[in-house]
């Protein structure tokens, strides 16, 4: 939730399986967030209840009012649609099927829309399990397509948010990160770390203007785009390209290798990850370099 920035934040959720389906059931929503520097602030009581098929829009921000210890900052929510007969209970185990029939049936979509002009962008969003011990061994992140858009006026942010299902999770996640000319040319390199239940806003303008590089790719149209992989653990990337006048954004996010690749997982998966970083991450940092934030989002 990027409130410096001056936006607010709807989610419009789906309880996705028709009551004709055998694992159909009310769903129970509430919310919980965390402030800027990935401290817990709370969950709210159950705030809506969907039946089979139906679907909320959510302003997140009024939530928030429920949450004494929710401060102006920005913040990282996290909506919960927990069937009904667990509303009540605190660990339970659940059959995979069930589980990824409800995550599969729907997507949902986050909706930015900036106070007072009305601005309004949104993405449809996805995804299993995250950084939970319970789901695999190993976990990292391929950012492979965002496009980098900077101009006098334009600047593209990319979100990494670092959660997960798990509520003792604890891993602070690195991403090394290239920015690419409109050739494949390799214009800045850079590195950021996202600690738990917190995100950060990484500004290509700031990221080229460090590297020395910002008139050149400007001169050559200001395009270009964002490759990022981290080992340690996964992020889910949004970019957000931002007029810093009129306050318009453009959300978007990138597909997972597995939509591209039938085959993707396992030891494929490990593979190209390795290919990966060797191609592009396996020379050292410079010396003297640090990562883009170590403490709080951009206010940018």
């Amino acid at each position: 939730m990027p409130r410096r920035l001056g936006y607010g934040v709807r989610v419009t959720i789906n309880n996705g399986l028709p009551a004709t389906s055998p694992l159909a059931t009310p769903m129970m929503v509430s919310l919980s967030a965390w402030d800027e520097t990935g401290a817990y602030i709370g969950s709210t009581g159950q705030v809506e209840e969907l039946q089979p098929g139906e679907i909320s829009k959510i302003a997140v921000d009024d939530l928030l009012e429920e949450l004494s210890g929710a401060t102006d900052g920005d913040i990282l929510g996290m909506l919960h649609l927990v069937p009904e007969r667990f509303a009540s209970t605190t660990k339970t185990d659940v059959a995979t099927k069930e589980l990824m029939a409800h995550m599969f049936s729907s997507d949902d979509f986050v909706e930015f829309h900036q106070k007072p002009k009305g601005v309004i962008t949104g993405v449809a969003y996805q995804t299993g399990p995250l950084n939970d011990a319970r789901f695999g061994s190993t976990r990292s992140t391929v950012v492979q397509a965002p496009k980098v858009i900077v101009s006098d006026t334009v600047d593209t942010l990319f979100c990494l948010m670092n959660l997960s299902t798990s509520f003792d999770y604890d891993n602070t996640v690195e991403m090394d990160f290239w920015i690419l000319g409109p050739d494949g040319q390799r214009i800045a390199r850079a590195w950021v770390e996202v600690p738990p239940f917190t995100y950060r806003l990484v500004s290509a303008t700031e990221t080229l203007e460090r590297a020395g590089a910002l008139d050149e790719f400007r001169e050559c149209g200001g395009r270009g785009m964002f490759l990022g992989y981290s080992k340690n653990g996964t992020v889910v990337p949004l970019s957000l390209t931002r007029n810093r006048s009129s306050g318009a954004i453009a959300c978007d996010h990138t597909l997972p290798p597995i939509f591209y690749f039938t085959t993707w997982g396992g030891e494929t998966r490990l593979k190209a990850n390795a290919r990966l970083e060797h191609e592009f991450f396996s020379k050292p940092r410079d010396a003297d370099s640090v990562p883009l934030y170590t403490a709080v989002p951009a206010t940018v």
